[in-house]
Parts: structure tokens; C-alpha cells; sequence
């Protein structure tokens, strides 16, 4: 209780000091969020966070936790002295609400025959009503966290109204199977847009193996996809992020 006491009191000091915390050489998933949201608010680029295979909602509390940290900066940016930063930050989409969706069947790993012990059925199980509790202590004014419980295909529909118009800034898609990624860039891959990250937590399981798990599925969306896509940054033991940077 005093260490989360603690905790709670260096992280009021700190905001309201408004320093940004986030690390931009750190080698993990904070740190792989960090950069992604860093490009994020470095070109003004409004758009949703999506969250595909949240467990018990670790990388969905990071990700608001960066999230919030640029929104910092960002706001420093209007008090500026020079009167760019100050017309920059006024006139950006980022202004707006960011929203995050959040899902998972939080009942562990669907069937699957992907031969992986790691990722076998019922694994990974969670509570969605204790993390959701969780994450949303981390979302402030700036932000509005969805949640969604169920196989990814189900959701799509629920996905699409809360969606509307808006685009992807960030996909995290951490679900391990081949099955699921495929089923995950089919909801996110509507609403890529130039500049849009996606990372792929374990896109390097497998033993790397292109004929397995998130490598084979972003492999096969790649030749169907209206976009071309770039390796951004890699990330942890196995993650790996793209940045849509063009149409073909």
C-alpha cells in the first residue's frame, strides 16, 4: 500500500510539474509506445488507438500512460514563446479527443491448431471487469476507452459504430496467432492511413519462421493491402512495428 501511495504521489508531482517521463531509448513495450505515440504528436496526426490481445491490460495502461505524457509536451507547445509552435499546436487535429478500443475474449487463447504450448487454448485468461477498472483510472479528459469481449470477427460491427470516420494512428496487435492477426488486420486494415504504426508484439515467435504466426499473416495482407508498408523500429524479444508510408 505505501509503495502504490508512493507511486501515486511521484506520478501527481511529476504531471503537475508537467515533465514528460517517457524514454525514447528504452527497448520495451513502454518504450516502443513512447516512440510510436513520439510520431504520433511529431507530424499532428489525429486517429484511434486499437488494442488487439489485451490480457490483463499492461501495454492498454502504457499506452495511456505515453499517450498522456505527449499530451503534456503538447500542451506545453501553446505557451510557447515562439508563435510557430504556439499556431502549430492550436490548428492540430490532436486538439480532439483520442479514443481507444480495447479487445480481447479475456477468457484466454481461442481454439486454434497453431502447435505453439505458449499460445494454446485457454491460456492467457483475464477478468474483463477488473482491468477495464485498471486502465480507465488512466484515462483523462483527453481520451475515451472502448471495450470489446469476444473472438475479434465478433466484435467487428460493435468496432465499426464506435469508429465512425476516424482513422487508425496505432494498432497493437498482440495476439499471437496466425488465425487472430489475420482476423485483426482485417478490422484495422479499413482504417490504415499514411503515417498509421502498427506493431506486432510477437511477430518474431515462430523462430522468426515467415511460414508461421504474425509474420505469415501480415505477409499474406501485404499482397492484398492498398498500402505499402516499411519496418519501423523492433522492439522487446520479438516485436516489430511497420509504418504505412504510401499507396501502391
Amino acid at each position: 500500500m505505501i509503495k502504490n501511495f508512493a507511486r501515486k504521489l511521484i506520478d501527481y508531482i511529476f504531471d503537475k510539474l508537467s515533465v514528460n517521463r517517457g524514454n525514447i531509448n528504452l527497448n520495451d513495450v513502454s518504450g516502443a509506445l513512447h516512440k510510436s505515440w513520439g510520431h504520433i504528436f511529431n507530424n499532428n496526426l489525429h486517429g484511434f488507438y486499437i488494442e488487439l490481445g489485451v490480457y490483463k491490460g499492461n501495454s492498454a495502461i502504457k499506452s495511456l500512460n505515453n499517450f498522456n505524457q505527449m499530451k503534456i509536451w503538447f500542451n506545453q507547445q501553446k505557451i510557447s514563446d515562439e508563435h510557430w509552435r504556439r499556431e502549430v499546436v492550436n490548428s492540430s487535429p490532436l486538439n480532439q479527443i483520442i479514443n481507444f478500443h480495447f479487445l480481447d475474449t479475456f477468457e484466454g487463447m481461442p481454439a486454434n491448431n497453431e502447435n505453439n504450448k505458449s499460445f494454446a487454448e485457454g491460456n492467457y485468461i483475464s477478468n474483463l471487469q477488473d482491468i477495464k477498472k485498471n486502465i480507465e483510472k488512466y484515462s483523462k479528459k483527453d481520451s475515451n476507452c472502448y471495450f470489446y469481449k469476444g473472438l475479434f470477427s465478433d466484435c467487428e460491427n460493435d468496432i465499426k459504430k464506435n469508429i465512425g470516420l476516424e482513422k487508425v494512428a496505432i494498432a497493437n496487435i498482440d495476439c499471437d496467432l496466425e488465425s487472430s492477426t489475420v482476423d485483426a488486420l482485417n478490422i484495422v486494415g479499413p482504417y490504415l492511413q499514411i503515417g498509421s504504426i502498427i506493431l506486432f508484439d510477437d511477430y518474431n515467435c515462430y523462430n522468426s519462421n515467415n511460414a508461421f504466426g504474425q509474420r505469415k499473416a501480415f505477409k499474406d495482407y501485404t499482397k492484398t493491402s492498398i498500402f505499402i508498408f516499411e519496418k519501423f523500429f523492433n522492439y522487446g524479444y520479438g516485436g516489430q512495428s511497420f509504418l504505412v508510408v504510401d499507396k501502391k
